[in-house]
């Protein structure tokens, strides 16, 4: 009951970001800062030794959401790169947007759910096209119990229930973190407040939101890898065999 009050809480509180084309505003914004910072990158990169520091930086970015695909998914995780990296730097600049006073996409549940919704699917295709129709419904079974086959049945109902409350669990970690982030600036940014005039507290809690929207967006590229080699994994030790 308690996730569907959050969820319920997390929808009324649509509102408070203006109309409801807000959040794709900011969404195209990002975009465009992420592609306008690629073409710069790139441009840099056709030197034999970058002298750009942008461009230094993204090639770093790009090394290690590599290594990290390639440790948590396996080397069949090399496929899977430009999507993680996708999402990572997409999360990144959108919770960036929150730490200097513009609005981040992310404190939105609706944008959130979108995102999770759309790793969640990409992941059964994964499973699908990895495993088989059959082997991918024998996949949620998990391994055969012979005349213990109730529990089968069960892990089947137990895996089909995680898998739908990946959307819930990936949005909502993503929508809570972001926007309590974000009333918190507001709360210490009216803790003194003389006239129309008020301290800006909330300057301290700058590094500590820097910190937030790094791990936040690590958090959901690592949980997508994480997704992805439960169906992936199976694929590698068939080849090993």
């Amino acid at each position: 009951m308690e996730i569907f009050t959050t969820l319920a809480a997390a929808t009324a509180a649509e509102g408070a970001h203006g109309v409801w084309w807000t959040p794709l505003f900011y969404l195209s914004f990002t975009a465009l800062i992420i592609l306008s910072l690629g073409v710069i990158a790139v441009r840099g990169a056709r030197e034999n030794v970058p002298r750009s520091l942008l461009t230094r930086l993204l090639e770093h970015v790009y090394f290690f959401i590599e290594n990290m695909c390639v440790s948590v998914i396996g080397e069949q995780g090399r496929k899977f790169i430009p999507l993680v990296f996708t999402i990572y730097t997409v999360i990144l600049v959108a919770n960036f947007l929150g730490v200097i006073g513009l609005m981040a996409p992310t404190s939105v549940f609706s944008v959130t759910f979108g995102m999770a919704v759309m790793v969640v699917f990409y992941v059964q295709y994964v499973g699908i096209r990895t495993l088989g129709i059959w082997g991918y419904i024998k996949h949620f079974f998990g391994p055969p119990l012979g005349w213990l086959f109730i529990v089968n049945v069960l892990l089947f109902v137990v895996e089909i229930v995680s898998e739908l409350f990946k959307n819930v669990s990936l949005s909502l970690r993503l929508y809570i973190n972001m926007s309590a982030e974000h009333s918190l600036k507001a709360a210490f940014r009216k803790i003194i407040e003389i006239g129309d005039f008020g301290v800006p507290l909330d300057a301290v809690l700058v590094p500590l939101a820097i910190l937030v929207s790094i791990v936040q967006a690590l958090v959901f590229a690592v949980l997508t890898c994480v997704y992805l080699s439960l169906f992936v994994s199976h694929e590698e030790e068939a080849h090993a065999h």
